[in-house]
């Protein structure tokens, strides 16, 4: 099989998603890499005076090699896969390689219909072998750029999720960062209702992460700092509940407490999903701040009717979206020898 197939290099990533993929795919023997370097910046170099020749000799020293492995890997590779539209600057200089296009959220929810942005962003999309979106209500603007663009689920990687390990007190878990583009104002309002249900024998935990996190703090939600992956898979396993972000997608987070066997609390879009619902759906505050209370009364019962680990090896496998990225890859490979 690997003779057949093209050399892929993903270039970044997005939540690990480019990582589990040539994980995988490897797995199967396929020719992928990846590439997640950033050009050097400044601030990361040995602190000389600003213009120093030691800083400017190193920092020239470094960008020198950050081009020549960027390089390397693209003339090594029969095909680029970019994680992230705000990403398209390794791919618009030479040497020039085909590539696939993946957006992954705000790239092409928001920065899209920045007028400062979107020329790179539809540069992009015009000129990719083709295009993918990560999550379904991506759908619209996907393919608004592009109307060819594919949904590509993003793959849980369940071997790397820990066992469900609820903590000895109560213990309700945010997932999401404090923004809009988690549905920040409605996780707050979840947040205060969910205060005033559970009382103080119940911990509220989220992450001090996004600009309404001071809020979320106010409402009784104790923060705590960003962490390393494997540190935060721990800190969701240790929950009875999570809330899911307000957006009513499920990302990587809400896949992965799912996985985990939490019990997930949030509302979902309607049509994004294959029943049954591997989550417990609220359509506001209310009934999320119940539905998690429900949650708390008997956790493992709740966790085994919703059966979220099989859902998600059914639907975000890595093994699906690894056989569906090979298909399309063969497919690229072979409309360009034709």
């Amino acid at each position: 099989m690997g003779g057949t197939d093209p050399k892929v290099l993903h270039l970044y990533d997005a939540a690990d998603v480019g990582a589990t993929l040539v994980r995988y795919g490897r797995r199967q023997h396929l020719p992928w890499r990846q590439f997640n370097t950033v050009p050097p910046a400044d601030a990361a170099l040995l602190p000389d005076p600003p213009n120093g020749p030691g800083r400017r000799a190193r920092r020239l020293l470094a960008e020198a090699y950050w081009q020549a492995a960027r390089a390397a890997g693209i003339l090594r590779a029969d095909l680029l896969h970019v994680h992230s539209g705000s990403r398209l600057g390794i791919v618009r200089s030479r040497p020039h390689r085909p590539f696939v296009l993946h957006f992954h959220g705000t790239d092409i929810r928001t920065q899209y219909y920045d007028p400062a942005r979107r020329p790179v962003l539809q540069w992009g999309a015009d000129h990719a072998a083709a295009v993918l979106y990560s999550t379904p209500d991506l759908r619209p603007h996907a393919q608004a750029a592009r109307p060819d663009a594919l949904y590509l689920p993003n793959p849980a990687d369940l071997e790397e999720l820990p066992a469900w390990a609820p903590a000895a007190r109560p213990r309700v878990v945010f997932a999401s960062r404090w923004d809009e583009a988690k549905g920040g104002a409605a996780q707050l309002d979840t947040a205060k209702a969910l205060a005033a249900a559970a009382g103080p024998e119940v911990e509220l935990q989220g992450l001090d992460w996004g600009g309404a996190a001071g809020e979320a703090a106010a409402l009784g939600v104790k923060l705590l700092p960003r962490m390393p992956k494997p540190q935060y898979l721990r800190w969701l396993a240790s929950a009875h509940c999570v809330i899911g972000q307000s957006a009513g997608i499920l990302a990587m987070s809400e896949l992965q407490a799912v996985a985990i066997g939490v019990p997930v609390a949030m509302p979902l879009g309607e049509g994004f999903y294959p029943g049954p619902s591997p989550v417990l759906r609220g359509s506001g505050p209310g009934e999320l701040a119940a539905q998690a209370m429900a949650a708390l009364a008997d956790p493992a019962g709740t966790s085994a009717k919703l059966a979220g680990r099989a859902w998600v090896q059914a639907h975000h496998s890595p093994q699906q979206a690894v056989a569906r990225l090979a298909d399309l890859y063969r497919g690229l490979a072979g409309s360009r020898q034709r």
